[in-house]
């Protein structure tokens, strides 16, 4: 198998492999290459995203035990491999390409192998397609939005807390969201002024990114602070199924992105939907500038389409008057 088509049969394996995968561009191509060596391209290939145990990866590849693990652990510190470090006898995997996995990881950062303007420009391309191609492709939403913490109704049940879901998960960590920090590298303009460092991680992705430096560790109190500081700024908290929390913004965001630009919904609203208080109203329209999918108009007071609210709650906590609050969603027949 020559260089080239390592790399092609490992970017059919991750289009193919994961539900929500990046497509087989040339852009994707060279982001694999400055994430794998030809070397550790090959052993992705042979490993996939389903991986296997270090037993049953030497028996599979031929790589005696003691040099397996020695390269699965460079390839982990470099995000491309993905294992629970608190497990004795743990499965490796090559990591998926997306929510979270390659197109995240490689911007997230290990001293060791620190990332290039290079790769941060190409995965910038490469989330350009990932909204373009593949997402508006997927026919069904993924993403679930969680409320912002401040702006939780008083009938709301722990488990709508995204707080209250995270802390039996018993480990937390933040990294710079890689979906903002690409727009800055290519100097993307108007450029981002959100918060940086936003990418939030539980459990297992928690205790391997920062095993390998991908990751800052914080206490469940720092990881709350996180998450009240986000929605303070704007970012709409989204909690996908291996426990990353994106805090996402409308202009870097792929799925926004997706949504805004082409109408493809792959979010799935909380619970709840903005309601006004229309005596309260000030009519300022902060509430309009900060909702991130243009549900809310001003005209002598702000009015919302339930239709359009993903219940974020982001027009809450940016409410100077308290006019806004999250009520529950009404139930569809």
């Amino acid at each position: 198998m020559t260089e080239s088509d390592v790399y092609e049969r490992l970017a059919d394996m991750e289009e193919k492999e994961d539900v929500v995968g990046i497509p087989k561009t040339p852009a994707f191509l060279k982001l694999l290459r400055l994430q794998f060596t030809p070397e550790e391209a090959r052993l992705a290939v042979e490993i996939g995203l389903t991986g296997g145990t270090l037993e049953q990866i030497s028996q599979k590849t031929g790589i005696d035990k003691s040099s397996l693990k020695q390269k699965l652990l460079t390839m982990a510190d470099k995000g491309t491999v993905f294992y629970d470090p608190a497990l004795e006898e743990p499965v490796y995997k090559v990591v998926g390409s997306a929510a979270p996995g390659l197109v995240e990881t490689g911007l997230w950062g290990n001293i060791k192998y620190p990332f290039t303007v290079e790769l941060g420009k190409a995965l910038y391309t490469v989330l350009q397609e990932w909204s373009t191609q593949k997402l508006c492709t997927l026919g069904f939403p993924f993403a679930p939005v969680w409320a912002a913490l401040d702006a939780l109704p008083s009938d709301a049940q722990p488990s709508e807390n995204l707080a209250e879901v995270l802390k039996p998960e018993g480990h937390w960590s933040v990294s710079p969201c890689p979906c903002r920090l690409s727009g800055w590298l290519v100097g993307m303009e108007p450029r981002c002024e959100h918060l940086l460092e936003t990418c939030l991680h539980s459990g297992a992705l928690s205790r391997w990114t920062v095993k390998h430096g991908l990751a800052r560790e914080l206490t469940y109190e720092q990881m709350v602070d996180l998450l009240r500081r986000a929605s303070q700024d704007g970012l709409v908290q989204t909690l996908n199924i291996q426990n990353c929390v994106c805090n996402c913004c409308r202009d870097c965001c792929p799925i926004f992105a997706g949504l805004n630009k082409q109408g493809v919904q792959t979010l799935i609203p909380s619970p709840f939907v903005a309601q006004v208080d229309e005596e309260a109203c000030s009519a300022c329209g902060d509430c309009a500038d900060r909702c991130p999918v243009g549900a809310v108009t001003v005209d002598g007071f702000a009015s919302v389409d339930a239709g359009k609210c993903l219940g974020c709650g982001v027009c809450v906590t940016g409410c100077s008057t308290g006019a806004l609050s999250l009520a529950r969603r009404a139930a569809t027949s």
